[in-house]
C-alpha cells in the first residue's frame, strides 16, 4: 500500500557535522538566525549547481548518532467514498478527509526551481510553538541547513495564531527563497498558506497538516504520519490486550492534524481488527499538565473499575505521566499504557515496564526532511507532493536501539 522512497541507505564516507544547540524561545514570539559557516560557500560563477549537488548529505548523523535523513515513504490513496460523513466514525472511511485531505485538491502552479543549488539560498521556519520535540526539530533543521550551505531563521509562534499571522507578514516581507509551514491552528492556515503564495514564495509544509484547502498552495508537505503510526500503535496495544477488553483515548490537542489521527487512527483501527474492544471514552486534557491528565484517569479508573484494560495517549510525556501516575495511585498495574512519539520519558517508562510501548517519531529527522527537500528543489530535482516518515513501534525488546532519546 506504500511507495517506498530512501533517503538514508547510502551511509558511506565522513561527514564532521556540528551539531548546532537550538531551541525556540519560550513566551512570545521568537526569532533567531543560523547561518551556514561550516559549509563551502559558493563562488558566484556558475559551479553553485554542481557544488551543491555534490554535498554529502547521505552520511549525515543526528545526535544520537544514526542517520540524521530518515526513510519516507509516499501514501497510497483509496478510493474516496461518495460520503464519508455517512460512515460510522468507528469506520477510518469516514475520515478520509482528515488522512488524506491532499487527496482531490488540485494543486495551483507552484514557482519553478531556480535549479541554480542550494548553497547561500535563505529558509524561514514559521515554527507552531516551543516544547522539547520542538526544540530537537529546529536544533536538527540547523544542522541541515548548515550541511546544505543554507541560512535558516526560525520564528516561533509559541502556539498563539495571532502571532503566526503577524509572523508571516514579517516573512514575506523579508522575502526569503522559501518558507518551511508548521501551522498552529488548521483554519488559519489557509489563509497563511494564500499570503504566501500569492507572494511568489515557495513553501514547503512540516510536521503538522494544513487545512484541506491549504494543500493546494504548497510545494511539497513532510512530517510524520500520523495515521500509519497510529494504527500501528492500536495493532500492537490489541496483540498485547488479547483482542478484548475496553479502552479509552487521551486525544492530542483539539484544532490540529493530530487530534483526529491519533484519536481516531486509534478507534478505527481497532475497530477492524479487535471489534471485541470497546472503546468507553475519549478526553482531551491537554498537553501541559500531567496533573490534568492524572485527574481524567483518576476519574476513569473510578467510574470504569475493572472495565478498563487499555489507556491510549497521544503523546509520552505529560499524558504518558499523568496516566501512569493515576494507575499507580489506584493500584492498577494491570492497565496497559501505550502512546506516541519517542520522547525520553516514553523509553525510560517502557524499560521500567510502565509503559507498553510508544512509536517512533524522532523529531531531529523531522525537522531535516523538509531542509532535503528544499535543497533537491532548489538543485533542481523533482520532490514528491507529500513525504511522510517511516513509522514504527517500540517496546520492551527493542527500546535499546532508540536510546539515547533525542529529547
Amino acid at each position: 500500500m506504500k511507495k517506498r522512497t530512501l533517503t538514508s541507505l547510502l551511509l558511506t564516507g565522513a561527514l564532521a557535522v556540528s551539531l548546532l544547540a537550538g531551541c525556540g524561545s519560550g513566551g512570545g514570539a521568537a526569532s533567531d538566525t543560523q547561518t551556514a559557516t561550516g559549509t563551502e560557500t559558493a563562488d558566484a560563477g556558475g559551479d553553485n549547481l554542481e557544488k551543491s549537488k555534490a554535498i554529502d548529505w547521505q552520511s549525515a548523523k543526528d545526535n544520537a548518532g544514526n542517520p540524521l535523513f530518515i526513510d519516507t515513504f509516499v501514501p497510497d490513496t483509496p478510493e474516496k467514498p461518495a460520503d464519508p460523513d455517512s460512515l460510522p466514525e468507528t469506520d477510518e472511511l469516514h475520515w478520509f478527509n482528515f488522512e488524506y485531505p491532499y487527496a482531490e485538491i488540485q494543486k495551483l502552479e507552484q514557482p519553478a526551481s531556480p535549479a541554480d543549488g542550494c548553497i547561500g539560498k535563505k529558509l524561514i521556519l514559521l515554527k507552531n510553538g516551543d516544547h522539547p520535540y520542538h526544540t530537537a526539530y529546529i536544533e536538527a533543521t540547523k544542522q541541515a541547513a548548515e550541511i546544505f550551505g543554507m541560512e535558516v531563521e526560525v520564528m516561533s509562534a509559541n502556539w498563539d495564531v495571532n502571532i503566526q499571522t503577524q509572523q508571516v507578514d514579517q516573512a514575506i516581507n523579508e522575502a526569503p527563497d522559501l518558507i518551511i509551514y508548521n501551522p498552529v491552528d488548521q483554519e488559519t492556515s489557509v489563509t497563511h498558506l494564500r499570503k504566501m503564495y500569492d507572494a511568489g514564495i515557495p513553501v514547503i509544509g512540516s510536521n503538522v497538516m494544513p487545512s484541506n484547502e491549504g494543500f493546494q498552495y504548497l510545494l511539497s508537505f513532510c512530517g510524520p504520519a500520523d495515521w500509519d503510526q497510529s494504527k500501528l500503535l492500536a495493532q500492537y496495544m490489541a496483540e498485547k490486550a488479547g483482542y478484548k477488553g475496553n479502552y479509552c483515548v487521551i486525544t492530542h490537542n483539539p484544532g490540529g492534524s493530530a487530534y483526529y489521527a491519533r484519536a481516531y487512527g486509534v478507534i478505527t483501527e481497532l475497530a477492524k481488527i479487535a471489534p471485541d474492544m470497546v472503546c468507553l471514552d475519549i478526553q482531551s486534557p491537554g498537553t501541559d499538565s500531567a496533573e490534568n491528565v492524572k485527574q481524567v484517569v483518576s476519574d476513569w479508573i473510578t467510574k470504569y473499575g475493572d472495565d478498563l484494560d487499555v489507556i491510549f495517549t497521544s503523546e509520552t510525556t505529560v499524558q504518558a505521566t499523568g496516566s501512569i501516575e493515576a494507575c499507580e495511585a489506584a493500584g492498577r498495574s494491570d492497565i496497559l499504557i501505550g502512546g506516541i512519539d519517542n520522547s525520553e520519558t516514553a523509553l525510560n517508562y517502557i524499560k521500567e515496564g510502565k509503559l507498553t510501548c510508544a512509536t517512533n517519531q524522532p523529531p531531529m529527522q523531522d525537522g531535516a526532511l523538509p531542509v532535503l527537500l528544499a535543497a533537491k528543489w532548489f538543485n533542481g530535482e523533482t520532490i514528491d507532493d507529500y513525504v511522510f516518515m517511516e513509522p514504527a513501534v517500540i517496546n520492551a525488546d527493542n527500546v535499546e536501539d532508540f536510546l539515547p532519546a533525542q529529547w
